[in-house]
């Protein structure tokens, strides 16, 4: 065992024992939750890279730079919110921002080894996790079923690295972090090219026999549609068409899929009566409201998504795009003749939603907590500020007058925002910052920034980073901007 399978065994042992003692002082679960996390939701978490971004996150790009630091906001940010799970896209060739986000879980579950368990993981495979994207597979032949299993078995692999097995468990990995259901790990599998989707009653039988074999688990299965043949535990609906809600077919475990938006990337086979529009946070919330009044209780919700963009389902906080004729995201109106037969953008399914980058998980916040707990009493504010520090970047080597950038927004409207530099206050805004740092009236060194934001009921959320400032000799620039002389209140 190596030293960091200990660290991470030792304080699995701790959050056991922590749970023992919560439940002997609390409400008594049944000794084997039949989904779990109960209620488990989840929305798509994607890994790849789009190489045209509509929709760039706050770091940039479809899914930032995709490092450890990176996933670590976004955990952050979806347990916030209320999300208890997250379908984690396996893609072929994204290996390390998968690699990444796993470290990130497993140091966050290392954090607080007597505290909640992070947003679990609900591996999500589908034909992106194939080095052929279009390639049909032949999962009928004895070869081609192979082949589709090792590239479900990899993940499995990886995750181990990141949670090895503890001792006297049986298998290579611990399995904690995996969300279940009967006791089984659930996986969700998407629309996969196949040969023939005449699948034979117990394919999903098979694949479980092949899982409990290698890693000591068996599976429950939630699949596209055209899997349905092959046996699955369930069929979910996600990314298919305009319906706000669709319930998968399991009686014992309801499962609802929720829309965020969905524009078909590419037309061919699809019609306008495909196409949902954001509406400005509207379709979503609606679709809320669907599982809200239902009378069936979902014990399960999957969203779509968190940061697919190019079908315009992203609730990954991100830089709203404006788009106009020309600019390759656009082609006209919806009802254009040509859009039966090209790319098109209209504008309603893109980002108009104003200038509150976080305003989907804002948006899933309040929901889900009316949903579990009904709407809060006098309809108070219980949903904090967003603040993030753009620039400087974390470790960022700073001389003269660098750009100092702060995102901050609020969904009923912010207060106030304010920068600490080495625990001083040094500026108060009332929304968003874009100005210049003096860092030559700072001495060259490491120095921590801080940025928090405060909305109107008094809600609080805060960013902090350290830079570095390299002025030497340069230090003689001089550029009006930003006050060099602290206002004299320090951070407590």
């Amino acid at each position: 065992m190596d030293g960091k399978s200990g660290v991470y065994h030792r304080a699995v042992r701790i959050a056991a024992a922590s749970i023992v003692v919560l439940l002997a002082t609390s409400v008594v679960w049944p000794a084997s939750a039949q989904v779990d996390p109960d209620p488990l939701i989840a929305p798509v978490v994607f890994h790849w890279g789009q190489v045209r971004s509509a929709w760039p996150t706050l770091e940039g790009g479809a899914i930032g730079d995709g490092s450890q630091a990176f996933w670590a906001r976004q955990d952050a940010l979806l347990e916030s919110a209320g999300f208890t799970a997250q379908l984690f896209q396996v893609a072929y060739g994204w290996e390390a921002s998968q690699r990444n986000h796993l470290a990130a879980l497993r140091q966050l579950r290392l954090s607080r080894p007597g505290g909640p368990i992070p947003p679990r993981i609900v591996p999500f495979f589908a034909a992106e996790t194939f080095p052929e994207y279009f390639g049909r597979k032949d999962v009928l032949s004895n070869t081609g079923f192979e082949a589709f299993y090792q590239a479900i078995r990899r993940f499995f692999v990886m995750y181990a690295e990141a949670f090895p097995a503890t001792p006297g468990r049986k298998g290579p990995l611990d399995a904690e972090l995996l969300a279940k259901v009967d006791g089984r790990v659930f996986i969700a599998l998407w629309w996969v090219p196949l040969t023939s989707d005449n699948l034979p009653g117990n394919f999903f039988e098979r694949l479980s026999d092949r899982l409990e074999q290698d890693f000591g688990f068996r599976a429950y299965w939630s699949v596209h549609v055209d899997w349905s043949k092959g046996g699955p535990d369930d069929v979910n609906f996600l990314f298919n068409g305009s319906a706000k809600v669709q319930w998968g077919r399991n009686q014992a475990h309801p499962s609802a899929d929720l829309m965020v938006a969905f524009w078909p990337p590419n037309l061919v086979d699809y019609t306008r009566s495909l196409f949902a529009a954001r509406d400005t946070g509207a379709t979503y919330a609606s679709a809320w409201d669907e599982v809200i009044a239902s009378r069936t209780r979902a014990s399960i919700v999957l969203v779509e998504s968190y940061n697919e963009v190019t079908e315009g389902s992203h609730l990954m906080p991100s830089w709203p795009v404006s788009h106009s004729p020309g600019d390759g995201h656009w082609s006209g109106t919806p009802d254009d003749a040509h859009c039966a037969a090209l790319p098109c953008h209209p504008v309603e399914f893109t980002d108009t939603w104003g200038p509150n980058p976080w305003q989907y998980l804002d948006l899933s916040r309040r929901k889900i907590r009316e949903w579990l707990r009904g709407p809060p009493p006098g309809d108070a504010d219980e949903v904090p500020p967003h603040a993030f520090i753009a620039a400087p970047r974390a470790d960022e080597v700073v001389s003269g007058a660098t750009p100092l950038k702060i995102a901050a927004a609020d969904d009923r409207g912010l207060r106030e925002v304010r920068i600490y530099i080495d625990g001083w206050l040094s500026l108060t805004e009332k929304g968003p910052i874009d100005r210049r740092l003096k860092t030559w009236a700072l001495a060259d060194g490491r120095h921590v920034i801080r940025a928090e934001a405060v909305d109107q009921a008094g809600n609080t959320d805060a960013d902090t980073r350290e830079f570095v400032v390299r002025n030497g000799a340069a230090a003689e620039a001089r550029e009006p901007d930003l006050p060099p002389t602290p206002v004299r209140r320090r951070y407590r």
